[in-house]
């Protein structure tokens, strides 16, 4: 099983869309709010028998606080975590990108939590890329063409791609690319 976050938009909603008769998703719209750390708890909770979990939800911090709770849980354990990242995280932002610090802040923050956290028994993946075409993109940024922007689907198999080699790796089966 696949447990992942943000399942019901954008990239995580095609992910799951793929996997869904293997995985159970966590969103705002069926009560978990990973900015809480009561919701967090239910989501570690209901992801124990899961081999695999994508972190891929960014609300604030929770995040990062959903990534250093369930590796508590995990770390001894052979299971995958894979964390969805930004672009943001890579580079210094200039004077035109001074609306997104909060957002380069929390997206830094889980890159380097994912490097603290490296060398236990649970497998941590940190995965990114730069914009993505989802509706709420598109809609922010209208001028953007898609020069500008990686598919969703693109995206997702960004994504996928540390699960696939986990799941081959341990004989767990190989789920669709796509």
């Amino acid at each position: 099983m696949i447990g992942i976050t943000g399942h019901t938009s954008g990239i995580g909603a095609e992910i799951y869309n793929r996997i869904s008769t293997h995985s159970c998703g966590f969103s705002l719209s069926n009560g978990y709010d990973i900015t809480e750390r009561s919701s967090r708890k239910k989501i570690i909770q209901a992801v124990s028998d899961c081999d695999v979990f994508i972190n891929n939800a960014q609300a604030g911090y929770g995040q990062v606080d959903l990534l250093i709770e369930l590796f508590q849980e995990w770390k001894d354990s052979q299971k995958l975590i894979v964390n969805v990242g930004s672009r943001i995280a890579e580079v210094m932002l200039g004077e035109p990108h001074l609306h997104l610090l909060h957002y380069s802040a929390q997206k830094k923050a889980l890159k380097t939590t994912v490097a603290e956290i490296q060398g236990y028994n649970c497998k941590i993946d940190y995965v990114w890329f730069g914009y993505v075409g989802t509706a709420r993109i598109l809609a922010k940024y209208p001028h953007f063409t898609a020069a500008d922007y990686i598919t969703v689907s693109a995206a997702a198999d960004i994504v996928m791609q540390p699960v696939h080699g986990y799941l081959k790796r341990n004989g767990s089966g190989l789920l669709p690319a796509s």
